[in-house]
């Protein structure tokens, strides 16, 4: 078993032998700690799904322009085997999270808001919604499930579980499905925890290539590839700041999210009247310079002029639209569960919103050019920037990221952002690979002992380990399942 274990993890992690080491100890306690939980039975599948680091591209997905994260050597992994029955029996190596019994027949409920345990229904639910399996005739699974994915840091934690669920039930079901179909399903289902996302969490966790950062496009899904520059690493700082998206920050992440819906529907009307060019558009990346044939700057300048630039009330929006107050709550503000997000006492932020989508959208395209050139000080700069126009025009950051962030780069990375949907979570700081030792020991100083210390009446998350606060990044493969070929 250690010798065809190891031999599939080097594969996919691509690490040293001393890293392999410890990963091929993990995966065996995964399928130790399995027999203990169902009888000494022995497992028959192996599923890997990793998280991700976004290099550049917040918030962009949703709006239907271009990201560029990478799969990281953080990942869930489930060790599971089909049950004789419709049901899943699901254990967590986590005592935080207490085990899960799910009768997988659709439609699948939810349990209470903010429980683990719908990340898993989430990925069923979506696969017998899309008739992958028969629902007169599901197998269900029982499987012990780990995850080295820090959570509530911005790296896709809750996404990396829906792919490692997925995956699970398809092998428990004997089917196959191409990962392009399922990243795109799994988008959709997602929505079954009440955010309102996009596709890239789900589309790097699955398609990954190890060594490479992968630029998304979207609607329809597409994948590029892009090398790293074998000069630069990529080590994650976590704020300490919770961001769980299940939680009350649900509000602030699905605030945005109409912003963009909206202004998708005032740049429309704006650029109809301005131009003649009419158009039905699904989000802001339909409306792009490209796809109207103009400069995208004579674009910027016709939705500045007409918006401008100060917060918008719901009776502003739907007198510019020529719709009611009710009309325009009910077409734009409906969420997908149904309810409608509140105004905000200060105005929807539409045009901040569009600045920085559209902004963002271009630092992609650059960064992908830089980073196949190996251009690492545009790699830095086009990092930087990112971070400015989150902070600015999305507001998505919090004191304690700008503290990390302003560490990051005083102590050696030549490009620090946030990363993830932001509120807190984590930085991603580029920093050169022969400095990372260097880096790591004084951002430790700097934010962990000192700052942290210093603020310990703000809600930072304890840890046991440093490692799992600030570590590097290796770009691993994407997900799959495979047999377990240990003794039966």
């Amino acid at each position: 078993m250690q010798r065809d274990l190891s031999e599939e993890l080097r594969q996919i992690y691509n690490c040293s032998p001393d890293e392999l080491l410890l990963h091929t100890a993990r995966y065996e306690r995964l399928l130790n700690l399995y027999r203990l939980s169902f009888s000494g039975q022995n497992p028959t599948f192996i599923v890997r799904a990793p998280g991700r680091v976004n290099l550049i591209g917040e918030h962009t997905d949703y709006n239907g322009y271009p990201v560029m994260p990478m799969a990281i050597d953080r990942d869930f992994v489930f060790v599971l085997a089909p049950s004789s029955s419709g049901v899943i029996d699901i254990v967590n190596e986590s005592p935080s999270f207490e085990r899960r019994t799910i009768n997988a027949r659709f439609p699948v409920p939810p349990y209470q808001q903010g429980d683990w345990g719908n990340y898993v229904k989430a990925a069923v639910h979506g696969i017998l919604e899309a008739g992958w399996v028969d629902p007169k005739n599901v197998t269900g699974f029982q499987a012990f499930v780990g995850g080295t994915i820090p959570e509530s840091a911005g790296l896709s934690s809750s996404s990396a579980l829906v792919v490692a669920s997925a995956l699970a039930f398809l092998a428990a079901n004997n089917t196959q499905v191409e990962k392009e179909q399922l990243a795109e399903l799994l988008a959709r289902a997602e929505r079954y925890v009440g955010s309102e996302g996009g596709g890239m969490d789900q589309a790097v966790s699955l398609l990954a290539e190890p060594g490479k950062a992968l630029k998304i496009d979207f609607f329809p899904l597409r994948t590029q590839p892009v090398s790293l520059p074998e000069n630069l690493s990529f080590v994650v700082c976590n704020s300490l700041i919770r961001a769980p998206k299940s939680e009350s920050l649900r509000y602030a992440y699905n605030r945005r999210v109409i912003e963009c819906r909206l202004a998708t529907a005032l740049v429309a009307k704006t650029v109809e009247e301005r131009s003649g060019k009419n158009s039905q558009p699904q989000r802001l990346a339909d409306l792009s310079g490209e796809k109207l044939g103009l400069e995208q700057r004579t674009v910027d300048k016709i939705v500045a002029q007409a918006i401008g630039e100060r917060p918008l009330s719901l009776k502003d929006v739907s007198y510019f639209l020529g719709e009611t107050a009710e009309a325009v709550q009910q077409r734009l503000c409906t969420l997908r569960d149904g309810s409608v997000l509140a105004e905000p006492p200060e105005g929807f932020k539409i045009w901040n919103r569009y600045k920085h989508v559209v902004s963002e959208a271009q630092r992609v395209e650059s960064a992908a050019g830089a980073f196949q050139a190996g251009d690492v000080s545009a790699v830095g700069s086009l990092m930087n920037a990112s971070h400015v126009s989150c902070r600015d025009d999305y507001e998505i950051s919090c004191p304690e990221l700008e503290v990390l962030v302003s560490v990051g780069r005083e102590v050696g990375a030549v490009g620090a952002r946030l990363t993830g949907a932001g509120f807190g979570g984590c930085t991603v700081n580029a920093v050169p690979s022969n400095q990372v030792r260097q880096f790591i020991d004084r951002v430790t100083i700097a934010y962990y002992h000192e700052y942290v210390r210093q603020e310990k009446e703000k809600p930072f998350t304890k840890y046991t380990n440093l490692h799992d606060v600030v570590f590097v990044c290796r770009a691993t493969t994407g997900a799959g399942a495979w047999p377990n070929r240990g003794d039966r």
